[in-house]
């Protein structure tokens, strides 16, 4: 076993840029990082900051990889094909990058005997060719996520930052619609034997103040009722607009076909007769929820970076304030602007460009808490709120990430380059609502333009308004 040394012999101009990369001083809070980790002696299940690269120390890729997923506070540990890693201690993600050969079935072998090794680590692929029969053996083998030769390594931390996202989301929440006391205790027991939260109301009378308040990812609706039918009940939330994709399961008795069809064409999604089958029903309502939060993220989130877009970023926001207490409660929101943007296009291309967003998006969800809000603002911009911080705070946080992004080295064909931004922060109670929030950023933003960039500046204090 060998940690991934700071340089390596490779040839070309990839070896004078990636090696000055990752023989860069980390940043700060990624050493933190990476102290912490270290720290560890067991694992109980993968560690979140722990990374294993099985290739050999002659790879191309290597470099790149080890550089970017370095840089923004993961652990980084290499083992050569023919190492066995060690048996106690289960990384978060194994990323496979094969020999000039390709994968062989040795390496089949090996990536089969590391996933069953560590069931908790998440398996990645990267080089492989792009043709079906040599992907199925790889996903056979155990492999989650397969990066084709074609595509650049800096995917790989997107699939790692999703995979990270994707452990930390809320669990799943079932609104349970049914006016038999026993059947409501049988569903709900079968819930939650399976990890899905769930609250239960005895007929329809409650329902839309229910789902208001609950927010659930889909309701488990009976079909009769005393007030009305299920299938009325849905009728009247699909008038909702916010509730028109929301997912309803039918959990009946009903088993005349052409009513269980007449209930699908009148707006429900499924249609599960009683007796149930628990593993059965909790499989069902996860596969209908994963798609229904795609969904939602799909038009809530911006594609190139998975950041929530403009109008997403500022509901939240909006809803946000309304929680909030102007005598005891503080919230900092921030906008950024990536300086001199249209050079970075015109000098080395818009793919390049758009890596440099993706590249600040990354550092700032890796950098900030679950609890704030990133969003790409519109085009290099982007909208961040800090619940809980103070104007000092918000200038600390995010000053020290200015400095980290400005010390980020970008790969463009044949160069290198370096960018930074620009901030501005404004504080609630100083301002009440969301637009003068925004507003406030904005010409604060405008001030650390006017000073010569690549700097955070406060923005005025106010009186409160209305």
């Amino acid at each position: 076993m060998s940690d991934v040394p700071d340089s390596l012999a490779i040839t070309g101009h990839v070896e004078a840029v990636l090696r000055s990369v990752v023989a860069a001083p980390l940043p700060e809070q990624a050493e933190r990082r990476a102290a912490e980790v270290k720290t560890k002696a067991t694992f109980t299940q993968a560690n979140q900051r722990s990374i294993w690269l099985i290739a050999e120390e002659s790879q191309p890729w290597l470099v790149e990889v080890t550089a970017q997923l370095t840089f923004f506070g993961f652990h980084i540990t290499r083992f050569d094909w023919d190492e066995t890693p060690p048996h106690d201690a289960s990384p978060l993600v194994v990323v496979f990058i094969p020999r000039d050969a390709g994968y062989q079935s040795a390496e089949i072998s090996g990536i089969q005997r590391i996933g069953a090794q560590h069931p908790a680590s998440q398996l990645f692929c990267l080089a492989t060719p792009g043709s079906l029969t040599p992907m199925v053996a790889l996903l056979r083998a155990g492999a989650e996520v397969i990066v084709p030769a074609e595509e650049q390594a800096h995917s790989v931390l997107a699939h790692i930052l999703r995979l990270i996202e994707s452990q930390k989301q809320d669990p799943y929440r079932v609104l349970v619609v049914e006016d038999s006391a026993t059947a409501i205790a049988a569903i709900r027991r079968a819930l939650s034997m399976h990890g899905i939260d769930n609250q239960a109301i005895n007929g329809p009378e409650q329902l839309l103040e229910t789902v208001a308040k609950y927010r659930p990812d889909l309701v488990l609706m009976d079909m009769y009722m005393p007030l009305c039918t299920g299938v009325e009940a849905t009728r009247v939330l699909r008038q909702i607009p916010v509730h028109h994709a929301l997912p309803v399961v039918y959990l009946s008795s009903e088993t005349d076909m052409g009513k269980q069809v007449e209930a699908l064409r009148l707006g429900g999604d499924q249609f599960i007769t009683k007796p149930f089958n628990p593993v059965f029903l909790a499989t069902v309502l996860k596969a209908k929820i994963e798609r229904y939060r795609e969904m939602l993220r799909s038009t809530q989130h911006d594609g190139l970076t998975g950041l929530l877009n403009h109008s997403a970023v500022k509901g939240r926001l909006n809803e946000l304030l309304q929680t909030l207490k102007p005598e005891q409660d503080k919230l900092c929101v921030a906008m950024l602007d990536i300086d001199h943007f249209k050079s970075i296009n015109d000098l080395h291309g818009h793919p390049v460009g758009d890596q440099v967003i993706r590249n600040l998006a990354w550092l700032l969800k890796a950098r900030l808490r679950a609890s704030d809000l990133i969003g790409r603002y519109g085009g290099e911009e982007f909208l961040v709120v800090l619940p809980g911080a103070g104007l000092d705070d918000a200038h600390t946080i995010l000053d020290r990430i200015r400095r980290d992004f400005a010390a980020l080295l970008h790969v463009s064909p044949g160069r290198t380059l370096q960018a930074s931004f620009s901030g501005g922060v404004a504080a609630y109670p100083d301002h009440i609502r969301d637009s003068d929030l925004i507003e406030a950023a904005d010409n604060a933003l405008l001030k650390s333009k006017g000073l010569g960039r690549n700097r955070i500046e406060r923005g005025a204090e106010k009186t409160l308004t209305s």
